[in-house]
């Protein structure tokens, strides 16, 4: 009763006249303030970049219908449902209704990735797993991903390209082997014959898209277009006082997509080796580019406590694929990836995910609702049933653009089943909260997908795909055309 009492007794007295005009005064500015800051960022018009424009599709996602059970019942043909390419590894990705397509994935994939410093003991010899520590210390830059940090997921990204600036006049593509790139694929019977592109086709829209970065004049450090154009990054900031959010902000980091020489030198990039796996490939730090404050709040944000580093793929140096490889691969043929963990493209069915979703547990929390995008896919497929992708081997999808010396052409593009792709628990954050689950849906694929004996113990679901040429482009609505299946035996990165 005294307690009671005691509370009425300070009620009271906090609205006493003097008191409550006392809080009023102190107080009222200060939140009259924060609304104020609220609605004039929320009035800010969005953020527009300089001679360049927005890659990407807006609302509504293809995806908006992804829990339509009529969706698993469309039995073909299978065509591509939806397109994401995504710029920061583990961060969200950037939608598409059409992309040109790499040998090393798709355009703008996995181009940058976020790393923490390591520091763990020396050995004298380090190829030598048994080898004794040397008694120093080394200092290792290693790639972080929503397995650790799944906040990372709630890292927005928006993709800015150069302006068309008229045709862009080149030599003819070649493969890796230094021959002309049309070796690596001839058409065959399941091929269309090639055609020439005339007007505003995909093929020159993909090729106005990226002319800007080749600009004639000499590059400014300072201009966007020049510098390949610009990816934004944002994130909400909660300071630890934050009452009602009221205090919460946008914090947005600008980064330039293929930095000229000049912009390097101004920036003091450097090149750094970067562990990704079991590759200690060389890339290339462009920290700089982020502000001290910005850096220390995206630390706070994703909750990193060692030091925190950007990478950007150093063309000169992608990682080699080594793994799972055609069977008919042509001498001198080798392929590449950046930043993507084994492998340049990742396919799924959507009705593989509904199917996955039906298996969860009733208890589950994302029962009936479990979001493709947790699979980070690069190509959402619909018209097939469940898992039919499991068995698939060599693909056509798109085009593949070539050149001869009448000019460009297009013809299908051919892509190498590799195989199934091996599961971690990544796919239980949660891509809207950046909260990770503690068990779905990892502990259901665990119990119906471990079929992969090469993979065990890990479960599988999507596939690996792997381009047979150099350039390409895709599109949202492209049929996927399946010219072999078989058997898959997934090939281990550790032994």
């Amino acid at each position: 009763m005294a307690a009671v009492a005691l509370f009425q007794h300070y009620i009271e007295y906090i609205f006493t006249p003097s008191v409550a005009l006392g809080l009023l005064i102190v107080v009222g500015p200060i939140l009259l303030s924060i609304v104020a800051e609220k609605v004039a960022a929320a009035s800010t018009k969005p953020t527009a970049i300089e001679g360049c424009r927005r890659l990407g599709l807006r609302d509504p996602s293809n995806l908006q219908n992804q829990y339509d059970p009529l969706l698993s019942k469309d039995k073909g043909p299978p065509r591509v449902r939806a397109l994401f390419t995504y710029p920061i590894k583990s961060c969200r990705g950037v939608e598409l209704l059409a992309s040109r397509v790499q040998a090393s994935g798709l355009e703008y994939d996995r181009l940058f990735t976020f790393a923490q410093l390591t520091t763990k003991p020396d050995k004298a010899d380090s190829k030598d797993p048994t080898a004794e520590p040397s008694g120093e210390w080394k200092h290792q830059w290693r790639f972080i991903t929503q397995r650790e940090f799944p906040r990372l997921a709630l890292l927005q990204t928006e993709l800015w390209v150069p302006k068309p600036r008229g045709r862009r006049q080149g030599t003819h593509t070649k493969a890796a082997n230094g021959r002309p790139e049309s070796k690596l694929g001839t058409p065959t019977a399941h091929q269309r014959p090639r055609s020439r592109t005339r007007g505003n086709t995909l093929l020159s829209q993909l090729e106005h898209q990226g002319s800007g970065s080749n600009a004639s004049s000499s590059p400014e450090i300072s201009s966007w277009a020049d510098n390949g154009g610009c990816l934004i990054v944002r994130f909400p900031f909660e300071p630890d006082f934050n009452p009602f959010g009221l205090r919460t902000e946008m914090v947005e980091l600008h980064l330039p997509l293929s930095p000229t020489p000049q912009r390097a030198e101004a920036r003091r990039y450097e090149s750094e080796e970067l562990s990704i796996w079991k590759d200690f490939p060389l890339a290339i730090n462009v920290t700089n580019e982020i502000d001290a404050e910005a850096l220390s709040r995206l630390k706070y944000f994703l909750g990193v406590s060692n030091p925190l580093a950007l990478f950007r793929v150093d063309d000169t140096h992608k990682r080699a694929v080594t793994r799972c490889l055609p069977k008919d691969k042509l001498e001198g043929e080798s392929y590449t990836v950046g930043f993507a963990d084994a492998f340049p493209v990742n396919i799924l069915g959507l009705p593989s995910v509904r199917k996955t979703d039906e298996e969860l547990p009733k208890a589950a929390s994302v029962k009936g609702k479990l979001d493709a995008l947790r699979f980070r896919a690069n190509i959402f497929i619909s018209g097939t049933s469940a898992f039919d992708e499991d068995t698939w081997t060599k693909i056509t999808l798109g085009s593949r653009i070539g050149r001869d010396k009448e000019g460009l052409f297009e013809t299908d593009a051919e892509y190498h089943v590799a195989c199934r792709t091996a599961r971690c628990k990544l796919p239980n954050v949660d891509p809207d909260t950046g909260v990770k689950d503690r068990n779905e849906p990892y502990t259901t694929l665990g119990k119906t997908r471990k079929i992969d004996e090469g993979a065990y113990p890990s479960p599988c679901l999507g596939m690996q795909i792997i381009p047979r040429f150099q350039v390409g482009a895709i599109k949202v609505g492209d049929r996927v055309d399946v010219l072999e299946t078989g058997e898959h035996c997934y090939e281990k990165m550790f032994h």
